[in-house]
């Protein structure tokens, strides 16, 4: 009896934990990015990687927060605060019209765990 009790208290408490921060990657391809909308949650942390073989940025469209020149290869690591600027571009290439949407707001569109 005290083991099974025991063994709720346990099962319990794993399900009020807080769950970990997820982990999500925006790759910079040169003339975009992909994906070029992402859905994440407050907490989690977006990291860019510039994937192309160009310099490439990602930059809040209010310049609230900015990767800065990333050279090909390197990453930029960005965590999803409460209210922050969603709405992103390129502002190292003058021409460029690569732009992207981090939402924390919406839950993705289509959940694939609950498609049968």
């Amino acid at each position: 009896m005290l083991r099974k009790i025991g063994l709720s208290l346990l099962c319990l408490a794993g399900s009020t934990a807080p769950l970990a921060a997820a982990d999500q990657v925006v790759m910079l391809m040169g003339l975009g990015y992909f994906p070029d909308e992402i859905y994440v949650s407050v907490g989690d942390v977006v990291t860019f990687v510039n994937d192309s073989a160009v310099p490439m940025s990602a930059t809040a469209s209010d310049a609230t927060w900015d990767s800065g020149v990333l050279e090909p290869g390197e990453s930029y690591a960005l965590q999803v605060t409460e209210g922050m600027q969603s709405a992103f571009g390129d502002t190292y290439n003058s021409e460029s019209t690569a732009a992207g949407l981090i939402d924390y707001v919406n839950p993705a569109p289509l959940e694939l765990e609950n498609n049968f």
